[in-house]
């Protein structure tokens, strides 16, 4: 299977530190030497062990965003893609001929939250698009907020785009198949709800505050108590890993 070919080939890192920052510095518009130095060091010295042998090469990153899994592309081998895959990432979000990965693009993006990460996600969903989409753009549309939570520890304002999507009121122009209009636009302030919730993070919270006190919708109102029952719990777990592992998110 492709997906076992992809797990058998991870842990070899294959750029050198001067080549890394030259080209995270180019592609990442414009954010200078020094802030791609400071985001490739960081990402290497907090991948699991703290150790660059372990950071994914960019082929293993390529190999694993376009593999097919049947639960989800394993987030904990995401998060080992080193910066020069993130940066890559970028790229391959406006590939037209990579849209099949899209979706996991989008998250492994959220993962990695590299320079510009941001932007490319908020670029992504806000393309415009009319008519029937294909399946791979809808499975991309539905995977985006899951890639804005985990954008959400590297820039806050991926918070600001899931809340964006929690207090939508304008209908889609497209569809997928029965999935249209008013049932689209629930199941994106759902899932936006649910991904805040899922960060544990204070502003996350107060997000889903608002969003109740300004419904109407009993239907609504009753999945937010849910994820504001479900964020309480993230929130916790947030605090046990920030004592444990000091400043991490």
């Amino acid at each position: 299977m492709e997906s076992e070919l992809v797990f058998s080939r991870f842990g070899k890192y294959e750029m050198v530190q001067g080549d890394l920052i030259g080209w995270a510095s180019g592609l990442c518009g414009g954010i200078g030497r020094l802030a791609a130095a400071a985001w490739a060091v960081g990402l290497i010295l907090t991948a699991p062990g703290g150790l660059a042998a372990q950071t994914l090469s960019l082929e293993e990153t390529e190999s694993l965003v376009r593999a097919l899994y049947y639960e989800g592309m394993p987030e904990e081998r995401a998060e080992r893609i080193g910066p020069a895959g993130c940066v890559r990432l970028l790229e391959m979000l406006t590939d037209p001929g990579e849209s099949r990965s899209h979706g996991q693009i989008l998250v492994a993006i959220g993962l990695c939250g590299p320079p510009g990460g941001f932007e490319a996600i908020r670029d992504w969903a806000e393309a415009p698009r009319s008519g029937e989409v294909d399946r791979a753009t809808f499975r991309a549309w539905q995977a985006l907020p899951f890639a804005l939570g985990h954008l959400a520890r590297h820039d806050r304002r991926a918070l600001t785009g899931l809340e964006r999507r929690l207090n939508d009121a304008e209908l889609p122009d497209w569809t997928f198949r029965h999935h249209r209009g008013a049932r689209l636009l629930s199941q994106s302030r759902r899932s936006a709800a649910t991904c805040l919730a899922l960060t544990g993070m204070p502003e996350a919270g107060d997000a889903l505050d608002r969003a109740r006190g300004s419904t109407s919708d009993p239907g609504f109102r009753a999945h937010l108590d849910e994820t504001r029952a479900m964020h309480r719990r993230s929130e916790r777990a947030r605090r046990v890993r920030r004592g444990t592992h000091g400043s991490s998110p």
